[in-house]
């Protein structure tokens, strides 16, 4: 699938984004709008059995997360999870950049620390090796040469947008060993994301050739690391472009079993460029490119990004095909099985941002009203009760 995946509006920098808002969007935290005791995750580490994700009892579970990279300080965090986990999300997908890696620890130990009394839990994911600055390397969106280091190897000596590279593939390692110790034992944080948006286009990574751009490679050797330190929290794998038919030849294994998790992207035409977003065509697709790891009920897959403002008919369009398919409730779509969870889910994004943006953030200017065209997409790929049907 030949998807333009350069988001500006995605990471422009983990480090924090301040913005003045007035006194009132520090208000009161508004009423309940999902049954906390079902939308959160269970407490303790969470495993994989065939397609699904299970708590420590063996209960499928479902991870409805929201993406939060721009964090605003003027309203305290606290307060901003608690709003989170009362809009039925229960976990947070946040990211980090090897070049900045202590700074970002550091924000996300913050981060932790008030998902945790909110009952939400994280999902970190290694997003870039430098940060962005400007549109030529997407704003630090993607990593434009497609890999996962900009430093030796396979690249280069930048990564594909200007910057002069800083991660070889040992660093970028050994830097996920230092993130898994930073948070060995810590139970807010449950699964690592390896790596954001890989491109497989030619020149960058490569599934299975044992090249030094074979990112499969990469994900057993880097996942197997990252157990050696902390066995409990999930890996997450990303497809190069969503694209899953290596996996059939080449699947990830790892010396921890019952981990791993796949992830891919999906977004309407007017975020993504793929033209196959809506109706029986986008199904079909899905289906042939990631769509069959759950169907065939080899391991669970994960969306790791979606959403839109919701403003264009197209985008419509799309919901109306992706969430049936995501709940495996729609037609030539996902057998996901009876009493399972539908796949987890990442949307983009949290807070009120630049309304010329798209995804524009799913809170109205008082940060602390839900945008509705959001909210009647996300409220559906919410965690059914644990052990129930309905």
């Amino acid at each position: 699938m030949q998807v333009k995946r350069f988001f500006t509006w995605a990471l422009r920098s983990v480090p924090v984004a301040v913005v003045a808002l007035p006194l009132s969007a520090q208000g009161a935290i508004p009423p309940s709008v999902a049954d906390q005791r079902v939308t959160l995750l269970p407490p303790g580490p969470l495993s994989t059995k065939g397609n699904q994700i299970i708590d420590q009892h063996g209960r499928p579970v479902r991870l409805a997360c929201i993406g939060w990279n721009e964090v605003n300080e003027h309203i305290p965090l606290e307060a901003q999870t608690h709003l989170m986990a009362r809009y039925g999300f229960n976990c947070i997908r946040f990211s980090w950049v090897n070049a900045t890696m202590h700074k970002d620890l550091a924000m996300i130990d913050r981060i932790a620390a008030a998902a945790g009394k909110a009952g939400l839990r994280l999902v970190l994911d290694n997003h870039t090796n430098e940060p962005g600055h400007s549109e030529r390397d997407n704003w630090g969106a993607q990593q434009k040469n497609g890999l996962w280091y900009d430093l030796g190897g396979g690249s280069d000596g930048t990564d594909g947008g200007g910057n002069r590279g800083t991660t070889t593939d040992e660093k970028f390692l050994a830097d996920w060993q230092a993130v898994a110790k930073h948070f060995a034992g810590n139970q807010t944080v449950i699964g690592y994301d390896l790596r954001n948006e890989p491109l497989d286009w030619p020149g960058m990574s490569v599934w299975g050739d044992g090249s030094d751009r074979d990112i499969r490679a990469m994900y057993i050797r880097v996942g197997n690391a990252i157990q050696a330190v902390d066995p409990a929290k999930l890996i997450i794998v990303e497809l190069p472009n969503n694209h899953g038919r290596g996996v059939r030849t080449f699947p990830v294994t790892l010396n921890v079993p019952g981990k791993l998790v796949y992830s891919v992207h999906e977004y309407p035409y007017e975020i993504s460029a793929e033209k196959l977003d809506s109706g029986p065509a986008m199904i079909h697709r899905m289906n042939e490119e990631w769509g069959w790891i759950v169907n065939s009920d080899l391991a669970p897959v994960f969306i790791g990004e979606m959403g839109a403002s919701m403003s264009s008919a197209r985008s419509k369009a799309w919901a109306a095909t992706i969430v049936p398919y995501l709940n495996g409730t729609g037609p030539d779509g996902l057998h996901i099985g009876e009493g399972k969870q539908g796949l987890s889910t990442d949307w983009w994004a949290w807070g009120h941002l630049d309304e010329r943006e798209n995804p524009d953030g799913i809170l109205e200017a008082d940060w602390k009203t839900p945008r509705p065209e959001q909210e009647a997409v996300y409220a559906k790929l919410r965690q059914r009760p644990i052990g129930g049907t309905e």
